[in-house]
C-alpha cells in the first residue's frame, strides 16, 4: 500500500518536500495532488513536481477521496485554520513546524484530531533523521555517563525575509528557527518538563525577536541553554555535555549529517534530490515522510518520535519564552469604575499572550471583587497600596478621578511601576512635573493615556501631513460638545470638573499632535462658567508661527459636530464625529472607515474597545526601553498642561490644586 499525499502550499518548503518523497519508494509514497490559493500556482508546481491533480482552494483538496494524509507547508499563521479543516474531515495529517502559533492552538488541533480519531504529527524533521536516532541509542547506553548541560545554537541572517520579521507572518527568532534548538534540549531530556524557564531577547521594530537567549533547568541540577538569531549566522551546532564525554552534532544540528562522539566523528549522508532544493539538506524531509507511513501502516494516531504530548510541551516552553522576552505586559488597574471597565475591555481585544489583566484595586474591596469576577481578573484589592506593592505588576493603568491622578502616580511609580495615566495627566502643569519628575527619578515609564494620538486616524493624519497631501497647514479646527451637566464629575470642582479638563483637552491635543508639539505664540481663550466654578463652555484660540491658527471649542451643556478639520493650501483633511476616538478620516472629500475592535462585554463609552491602541504602545515602549511614547511625550503633555492653565487664568477658573 502505498500512502498517498495531498500537498497544501505550493512554497518553497512543499517544494523541498516533494523532492524529499521522490527520493523514496514509488511503491511506499505518492503524491496525488496539491491546493494553493491560486489554481495557477498549483497547476505550475503540479507540472514541476509530476503531481496529477491540482486545486486553488484548500477545500477542494479536503474533499479528495484519494488522500491518505496531507502535507502543510503553509504560513505558521494558517497552521491552525488549515489543520482544522483537514482534521475535521477525518484527514491524517502532518503539519510543518511550529504546529501553531501558541498552546491554546495546538490544543485545538490535538483535541480535533482525537476527536476525529486521525494521524497528526508536528513536522520537526530533525527528530526523525538518522543522527537523531544514534543520538538516542548513545544516550539510552549513558555512552557519555550522566547528561549535565546541553548547549544548542542556531543563527541565520533572515532579517531581509517578510516572514522572518513580521509578527503576522509568524516571525521571530524562536518560532521561525529557535523552535529546533528546544526541540532538541527536550529530545535528550526525554519530553521531561524544565523546572524552570529564562529567556531574554532583543526585539525588532516589528515587535517579535530578532534573538533569543532560553536558559532550561532540569531535575538533577542538570541545563540546557539555547540561542537563537536570524541577525547572523551562528556556529548551528548542538554539544551534549556528560559526565564521561561529549556528543556534538555538527553543523547544521537541525538536519545533521555528521555525528562527533568524544571527538570520532561519523557520517550519516543524505539522498540526492532530483530537483534543485531551497534549504539546506531538504532531502532529509523524507525521514519524516517515512515515519508517517510507519504509523500509519501499524494504525497509530502520533508518532512517539515527535508525540502530540512532545509538541504541547515545546510550544508551552516557546509561549513562556516569547512571555518572558517578547513580553506579555501584565496589567494592574487601579480603580473599578466605567473607564476601567471600558480599559479592560480594550485589553481583551489584544492577544492574551501580549497583554495580561493580573489584578484589581479599588478604594472598597467589594468592588474590586465585583470588577475581578466580572473581568476574570486573578486578584483584587481593597486599596491602592496593596497593588503598588504587587511585585508581578509591569504596569498600572489609573483610571480614578481627576484630583487623584498626582496621588495615585506618585503612589505607583515610588513603587517601580510603569504608568498609563488617564487624561488629564493631572490638574495643572506644577503637577504634570511632579509626576514627570517620579518617573524620571524611579527610572520608570510615564504616559498621559489620550488614546486619540494612537488610533490607526491619527497614524495615518501624520503620515498624510509629513508627505504634504495637503500642503502647509494653515487653520485647524476641533470641537468636542456633549450635554454632561447631569453628572457630578463633570460639573463639581473638588472631582476635577469642568468642559476644558474633562473633553476640550481632546480639541487642544488634536491640534498640537498637528502642529507636531509646537508651542503656539499665542493664546486666547473666552468662556463662561458654572455656579459650580468650573467652565461650561470655552472657545481656545492658538496662533502659531507662520500665519497658522487654531480653534477648539468645547461644553458640557450641548451637543456639538464633535469634528476637526484640517486645512492646508492643497486641501483638507476631515475628523468626522467622534474626532476623540476616530473611526473614518475624509480626505478632500474621500471617505475611508478605520473600525475598532468588538468588545466581548457591553462598554461605557462609544468606541472603547479603540483604547487597544494606547495599550499596545505602551508595551512596544516597554519591550525598547522607553520611559515615555513619542508619540505622547513628556513634553507633550507639559505643553498640553501649559496651554489649559492659560486658558483657565483667563476664563477665571481657579482649582484647589493651584493655590498648592
Amino acid at each position: 500500500m502505498a500512502t498517498r499525499w495531498g500537498i497544501c502550499g505550493a512554497g518553497n518548503i512543499s517544494h523541498d518536500f516533494c523532492v524529499a518523497l521522490k527520493t523514496l519508494s514509488h511503491e511506499d509514497h505518492q503524491i496525488v495532488a496539491v491546493a494553493a490559493r491560486s489554481l495557477e500556482s498549483a497547476e505550475k508546481f503540479a507540472k514541476t513536481h509530476g503531481i496529477p491533480k491540482a486545486y486553488g482552494s484548500y477545500q477542494e483538496l479536503v474533499k479528495d477521496p484519494n488522500i491518505d494524509v496531507l502535507y502543510i507547508g503553509v504560513l505558521h499563521t494558517h497552521h491552525l485554520q488549515v489543520g482544522l479543516l483537514f482534521l475535521n474531515a477525518g484527514k491524517n495529517v502532518l503539519c510543518e513546524k511550529p504546529f501553531a502559533m501558541n498552546l491554546r492552538e495546538v490544543r485545538q488541533l490535538v483535541s480535533a484530531a482525537r476527536e476525529n480519531n486521525v494521524f497528526l504529527m508536528e513536522a520537526v524533521w530533525s527528530r526523525c533523521f538518522p543522527v537523531y536516532a544514534e543520538v538516542g541509542r548513545l544516550l539510552s547506553e549513558s555512552a557519555v555517563g550522566q547528561v549535565k548541560m546541553v548547549k544548542v545554537y542556531f543563527g541565520l541572517p533572515l532579517l531581509d525575509r517578510e516572514r522572518a520579521t513580521q509578527k503576522e507572518q509568524g516571525g521571530g527568532a524562536l518560532m521561525y528557527i529557535g523552535i529546533y534548538c528546544l526541540q532538541f534540549a527536550l529530545m535528550v531530556f526525554k519530553g521531561e518538563r524544565p523546572e524552570s524557564i529564562h529567556a531574554t531577547a532583543v526585539l525588532l521594530p516589528s515587535g517579535v525577536d530578532e534573538s533569543m537567549v532560553v536558559v532550561l533547568k532540569f531535575s538533577g541540577n542538570r541545563m540546557a541553554v539555547c540561542a537563537c538569531t536570524i541577525a547572523c549566522d551562528l556556529p548551528n551546532d548542538a554539544t551534549i555535555c556528560g559526565s564521561k564525554g561529549m556528543i556534538r552534532v555538527a553543523h547544521p544540528m537541525h538536519c545533521p549529517t555528521i555525528l562527533e562522539l568524544n571527538g570520532k566523528k561519523t557520517e550519516f549522508p543524505l539522498p540526492e534530490p532530483g530537483l534543485p532544493l531551497n534549504f539546506h539538506n531538504s532531502t532529509g524531509l523524507r525521514y519524516e515522510a517515512e515515519e508517517v507511513r510507519r504509523c500509519l501502516l501499524k494504525g497509530l494516531k502520533e508518532s512517539i518520535k515527535m508525540s502530540l504530548t512532545d509538541s504541547e510541551l515545546l510550544i508551552e516552553i516557546m509561549d513562556e519564552a516569547r512571555r518572558q522576552a517578547i513580553m506579555a505586559i501584565r496589567w494592574g488597574i487601579c480603580s473599578a469604575g466605567k473607564i476601567s471597565h471600558d480599559f479592560t475591555v480594550a485589553l481583551k481585544t489584544l492577544p492574551a499572550e501580549n497583554h495580561q489583566v493580573l489584578a484589581v484595586a479599588a478604594r472598597d474591596l467589594k468592588h474590586a471583587q465585583e470588577f475581578a469576577q466580572k473581568h476574570s481578573v486573578p486578584r483584587s484589592y481593597g486599596s491602592y497600596e496593596e497593588l503598588a506593592k504587587d511585585p508581578e505588576i509591569d504596569v498600572v493603568y489609573v483610571g480614578t478621578i481627576h484630583p487623584h491622578h498626582l496621588s495615585v502616580g506618585v503612589l505607583f511609580m515610588n513603587a517601580q511601576k510603569n504608568v498609563l495615566c488617564e487624561k488629564p495627566l493631572a490638574m495643572n502643569l506644577k503637577e504634570v512635573q511632579e509626576l514627570i519628575a517620579a518617573a524620571k527619578k524611579n527610572n520608570v515609564f510615564l504616559m498621559e493615556a489620550v488614546w486619540t494620538r494612537f488610533f490607526p486616524v491619527s497614524l495615518e493624519i501624520g503620515r498624510l501631513l509629513s508627505r504634504g497631501d495637503v500642503g502647509e497647514v494653515k487653520v485647524v479646527r476641533a470641537d468636542f460638545g456633549v450635554p454632561l451637566t447631569h453628572v457630578q464629575r463633570a460639573v463639581q470642582k473638588e472631582l476635577g470638573g469642568g468642559a476644558l479638563l474633562d473633553i476640550g483637552i481632546y480639541c487642544i491635543q488634536f491640534v498640537l499632535m498637528v502642529f507636531n508639539g509646537e508651542k503656539p505664540e499665542t493664546i486666547q481663550a473666552t468662556g463662561v462658567c458654572l455656579d459650580t466654578g468650573v467652565d461650561e463652555a470655552m472657545v481656545v484660540t492658538l496662533k502659531f508661527s507662520g500665519q497658522r491658527l487654531a480653534v477648539c471649542t468645547c461644553t458640557i451643556t450641548a451637543e456639538l459636530p464633535n469634528e476637526a478639520l484640517i486645512v492646508g493650501t492643497k486641501g483638507t483633511i476631515k475628523v468626522p464625529a467622534h474626532m476623540w476616538c476616530p473611526t473614518s478620516l475624509m480626505v478632500n472629500g474621500v471617505e475611508t472607515q478605520y473600525p475598532v475592535p468588538e468588545p466581548s462585554l457591553p462598554l461605557n463609552f462609544i468606541n472603547s474597545t479603540g483604547m487597544c491602541y494606547e495599550a499596545e504602545e505602551v508595551r512596544l515602549c516597554l519591550l525598547h526601553g522607553l520611559k515615555e511614547s513619542s508619540r505622547m511625550s513628556h513634553a507633550d503633555s507639559a505643553l498640553l498642561a501649559e496651554i489649559m492653565d492659560e486658558a483657565w487664568r483667563q476664563v477665571g477658573v481657579v482649582y484647589s490644586q493651584d493655590s498648592q
